[in-house]
């Protein structure tokens, strides 16, 4: 932004600084914490509105508080969901730095392959930008897509829609939601940048005239995989919406899904960034049926209306399916020793030494 002859910055933590070099310099930065309007969390029936001058862990605080003080569970479930995988995103120190708008304007004006984006996209988060005097507000995906913002514009907060609303929802329905979040890093704990990231929502309910599941508002979310931004699948949303579940509708789901998560040339590893995409929307499901599996009334493979909201929403405790396997091994002593353990001889001469030790005043005496 230029004012005149000087070039000024607009920062909080200035944390991208390490991975976006400057490679123009600047005569003055503004410090947008000194901004209290800019610095606000505010909670209310519609959602919760984040200054984007707070910092990601103050976020994380504010999600976690939304958890403790949701009506549903099924609410509480996802805002534990999004705190748990913002915890996953950084180290604790560029966290405490760096600013949940400045990580947003990262990925939306220089692509930057953020999982907090590709999160709030899922949950129909909304943003709010100031464009010379007038301010505008604008869905996730929306603000992705748009031009980057220049000079005379600013990103001001986001809201995170309250989930009942944004689903319609009403305190007497009675629904099992399925809410997770996914990423795969090279580590998947600290600083490394993902290869992929993905949030999956789906509604499920039992099937009265057969002995399934129905699906129905799916949201699907992905990024980080080579491409611009994180983009919803509303191809396989739409697909999913209505159908029972069954092997068959969840492998042309697969396939419709791999040929949307495609990264863009000369991306490292796309191949394995597709299957990730597949991976997780497998693993999603998975768990829901089982082949040649005929459900008891009344349930959906463990999950029953009849069971506390907390117990069917335990997602910590998903069951999978496995497969066995058994080996047996034949010993003969037919090329012994040939086999035996043998000790590494060499091992205790490598690690042994002299030392000799003098004083500081025997050195100088």
């Amino acid at each position: 932004m230029e004012m005149g002859v000087d070039r000024v910055k607009v920062v909080v933590g200035n944390t991208g600084l390490g991975y976006y070099k400057e490679v123009e310099s600047y005569d003055k930065y503004i410090d947008l914490r000194y901004i209290p309007e800019l610095s606000m969390i505010r909670r209310d029936d519609s959602g919760i509105n984040i200054g984007v001058a707070i910092t990601i862990s103050k976020a994380i605080e504010a999600v976690k508080e939304c958890n403790q003080h949701g009506f549903h569970i099924e609410e509480n479930m996802v805002y534990k969901k999004i705190a748990d995988h913002m915890e996953k995103v950084a180290s604790g120190f560029i966290q405490n730095s760096a600013s949940l708008g400045g990580n947003l304007v990262m990925a939306q004006r220089n692509h930057f392959p953020s999982d907090i984006a590709t999160v709030l996209l899922a949950v129909g988060s909304l943003v709010n930008i100031m464009n010379g005097l007038r301010s505008k507000e604008l869905t996730m995906e929306e603000f992705l897509r748009r031009p980057e913002l220049d000079s005379k514009s600013i990103l001001l907060s986001v809201k995170i829609q309250d989930w009942n609303r944004l689903m319609g929802i009403s305190s007497g329905t009675r629904m099992n939601l399925l809410f997770e979040t996914n990423r795969a890093a090279p580590q998947p704990l600290g600083n490394a940048l993902p290869y992929l990231n993905a949030v999956l929502m789906a509604e499920v309910s039992h099937c009265t005239t057969s002995n399934g599941i129905i699906l129905s508002n799916c949201r699907f979310a992905f990024g980080a995989y080579g491409t611009k931004h994180p983009l919803r699948a509303t191809k396989v949303e739409e697909f999913f919406t209505g159908k029972v579940l069954s092997v068959g509708v969840l492998y042309e789901a697969v396939k419709l899904l791999g040929a949307i998560v495609v990264p863009d040339d000369g991306t490292s590893n796309p191949a394995y960034r597709s299957s990730l995409a597949v991976g997780f929307l497998f693993e999603f499901f998975s768990h829901l049926f089982e082949a040649n599996v005929e459900l008891p009334d009344g349930y959906m493979n463990g999950y029953s209306p009849l069971l506390s909201p907390a117990k069917q929403l335990d997602h910590g405790k998903i069951p999978t399916l496995l497969s066995s396997s058994m080996q047996e091994v034949e010993l003969n002593r037919q090329y012994h020793p040939v086999g035996d353990p043998i000790a590494k001889s060499r091992a205790t001469i490598q690690a042994s030494c002299s030392l000799y030790v003098i004083s500081y005043y025997d050195a100088h005496e």
